[in-house]
């Protein structure tokens, strides 16, 4: 799998290919976003498309709402592993910043049709893009008409609860269930273990940098490592006392 930066400007390692795209933070990749790459994957090996990610380094939940944003459910290394074992053939990575939030949707898709010669795009049923959001399905939907790009709008995905209450699958519900201790329908929902990076979480102690993963609840826990070696951990104050001599933990 190939990982370009968007500022990487064109990309000739795309150069004569048609491409298939889908766009989002996909913190977690979920069962939702599963159906957007199973979509993806299909169309590109029907149509000999090449599959592309765009993605964001931080999810934008912790960029546009950073005051009351919990933490990411996978970081950024654990997403790409994940592109890649989806059959994901290039990642192409955004940083968020003011020059990019202040492209016009239209103007963005167009940039895409251009830089990366988009054919289709694979989107949830709620996708918008562009300036403060502004351009949504329908204004989506227009545009590609008129340029012969085809366009795929995907249902929601839903989760029945315990409690018989239906959910849409979303990353702020699966970070809902981590942050209080529900490791059983976080599993199912992301399809896998909630796994902490214990590496990256090392690299900022040591750098004096934040945690952007989501820690879950003070208390203690059993977990195992990425070679399913059980470890005890204690978690005080949103912190994990004495990091573990791994680089993941799984919490089952």
């Amino acid at each position: 799998m190939q990982v370009f930066s968007w500022n990487d400007g064109y990309f000739p390692q795309l150069s004569g290919k048609k491409t298939a795209v889908t766009i989002g933070s996909f913190d977690g990749i979920h069962r939702g976003h599963r159906m957007l790459f199973d979509t993806l994957t299909q169309i590109c090996a029907e149509k000999n498309y090449h599959s592309v990610v765009i993605t964001f380094t931080r999810p934008l939940p912790a960029i546009k709402h950073a005051n009351d944003y919990a933490g990411d459910i996978s970081s950024l290394s654990q997403r790409l592993s994940l592109f890649e074992s989806l059959g994901i053939n290039t990642v192409i990575l955004v940083d968020f910043n003011d020059d990019f939030a202040a492209l016009p949707g239209i103007d963005f898709l167009s940039n895409l049709a251009q830089r990366i010669n988009m054919k289709c795009l694979v989107e949830g049923f709620d996708f918008h893009c562009g300036y403060k959001g502004k351009t949504q399905r329908t204004d989506i939907e227009a545009w590609a008409k008129t340029v012969q790009i085809e366009t795929h709008f995907l249902a929601p995905v839903y989760y029945e609860t315990e409690s018989g209450k239906t959910e849409r699958i979303s990353s702020s519900f699966i970070r809902q269930m981590i942050l209080c201790g529900n490791f059983t329908a976080a599993a199912e929902l992301l399809e896998r273990p909630y796994e902490l990076d214990i590496s990256e979480i090392r690299k900022a102690s040591a750098s004096g940098s934040p945690v952007t993963q989501l820690i879950p609840p003070d208390g203690s826990y059993r977990t195992l490592s990425e070679k399913d070696e059980p470890i005890s951990i204690t978690v005080k104050s949103r912190n994990l006392l004495n990091l573990p001599d791994c680089n993941s933990l799984k919490f089952v």
